[in-house]
């Protein structure tokens, strides 16, 4: 809901595109950082619990953002709610990972994210219609009814709760050095464009470059590290979790194009933004199931290569044909192109990542793998907010194409990860789980943390 107000709020609040993609990011960043750290507490004090306390802390920033007086404020509740909001996805995958048989866990994560997909189609339409009647402000109160609902829905779970709680151990200095490092890279890339001094922008890659070194350095001594790195041994877990990183670099970058590009060359309204974005999400939506359950059958990586192609193509698409005059048509069938490459792709990438690490680890692998989609995001943000900062006038069309352009070799590398995604999901004791293997060496990993 919160993309078709960009352009708003950056009046509103009398902003820049390099500034109001703070607001984007520091969301991101929090999401990535907070994503397995919530996957963890899920590993430690019941899944169940922390998804619940998730929600309710995300409807209590929720409020508060809505009464937001500033814009800084608005992003410091808007990083509370990435923060929080962190604790209910990786939990809410994990809870499917040990509830799902195997066998069927590929149609079941297709109807999840056909639910997500539908509700990211909704979202902008929601958001359109709100902001036709009122201030940005009830994009924030309309989640209100959206939680109390979640909680209620929560209330029929029968998921068991743990009667006793592990000791909580959490790598709380490498993710203070994760947020750090993400921060300055997301200034780094804002930085490219201009708008910045030199001076500055030296001292920010040599931040960038340090906090690399100091988070790498902590994430090898750590005995209960903000990852899972070791999952990043299996090769079906790191082609898995390199396409999610890639596609959705390419999806929210293009998703946050889309309300520029519309309202300030194409002259178009929110409401145009909320019905093209619309488009992509169901596209995305009813292929999920479908593609979830031709994964079961055919495997993992057939759908997966098929999705990541199409993605492909649609960028290529969008690269060439985008320009001051651009038809709506067109610009709606490249969308759902993207859609369809998506929904094709995306849950069967998803649902490989997961199912290749051991039971025990799912909250982590899940968390991991959500880590991975959001730095995706962090990027992408960080790219349009490059491209497009260099002030807070009306961008040239040429900038818009250089996105698109820059997306179409991040599509590339997507495509080339799938061709390493696991076709069958191993059983529950396949050979690769024996001593010395690299999901033994991650159960080991994570017996010590606890």
């Amino acid at each position: 809901m919160l993309t078709v107000a960009l352009p708003s709020l950056r009046r509103d609040f009398d902003v820049s595109h390099a500034a109001i993609g703070w607001l984007v990011s520091s969301y991101l960043i929090a999401m990535a950082v907070a994503q397995p750290l919530g996957g963890r507490l899920g590993d430690q004090l019941g899944r169940s619990r922390v998804f619940q306390a998730g929600l309710l802390a995300f409807l209590a920033f929720s409020i508060a953002a809505a009464f937001s007086p500033t814009f800084p404020v608005l992003v410091l509740l808007r990083t509370g709610q990435g923060l929080v909001g962190a604790a209910v996805i990786p939990n809410g995958m994990a809870m499917l990972r040990e509830s799902v048989p195997v066998q069927r866990l590929g149609a079941s994560s297709g109807i999840t994210g056909s639910i997500i997909s539908s509700a990211a189609a909704v979202g902008p339409l929601i958001g359109a219609g709100l902001l036709s009647i009122g201030p940005w402000r009830l994009l924030f109160l309309v989640n209100i009814p959206l939680v109390l609902l979640a909680l209620g829905a929560h209330t029929l779970l029968r998921y068991p709760v743990p009667q006793l709680i592990k000791r909580m151990q959490l790598d709380w200095a490498g993710a203070a050095a994760f947020a750090a490092l993400l921060v300055a890279l997301t200034f780094v890339l804002n930085s490219l464009h201009g708008g910045v001094s030199v001076v500055a922008l030296v001292l920010g890659t040599t931040g960038l470059v340090v906090l690399a070194v100091v988070f790498l350095q902590r994430q090898r001594t750590s005995p209960s590290p903000v990852a899972e790195w070791r999952l990043f041994r299996i090769p079906s877990f790191a082609a898995a979790t390199s396409y999610v990183l890639f596609a959705n670099l390419v999806m929210y970058t293009t998703l946050l194009t889309m309300p520029f590009l519309v309202e300030e060359v194409l002259d178009g309204s929110a409401r145009a933004v909320g019905t093209l974005l619309g488009v992509l999400s169901i596209i995305s939506a009813v292929l999920a199931p479908i593609s979830g359950r031709v994964s079961d059958v055919r495997g993992r990586r057939l759908p997966a290569q098929a999705g990541a192609f199409i993605m492909l193509a649609a960028t290529l698409a969008l690269a060439i044909d985008i320009s001051n005059d651009m038809s709506y048509v067109v610009l709606g069938a490249c969308l759902a192109a993207l859609g369809l490459g998506l929904g094709l792709s995306f849950g069967p990438a998803s649902t490989a990542a997961i199912e290749s690490a051991p039971r025990e680890l799912a909250g982590a692998a899940s968390g991991t793998n959500s880590m991975m989609r959001y730095l995706g995001s962090i990027i992408g943000a960080g790219i349009l907010g490059s491209v497009l900062s260099k002030d807070t006038g009306t961008p040239d069309i040429w900038l818009f194409r250089l996105i698109f352009i820059v997306l179409l070799v991040i599509a590339g590398l997507a495509c080339a990860s799938t061709f390493f995604i696991h076709r069958f999901p191993q059983r529950e004791v396949p050979d690769e789980e024996r001593a010395g293997s690299p999901l033994a060496d991650a159960r080991a990993g994570a017996a010590r943390a606890t």
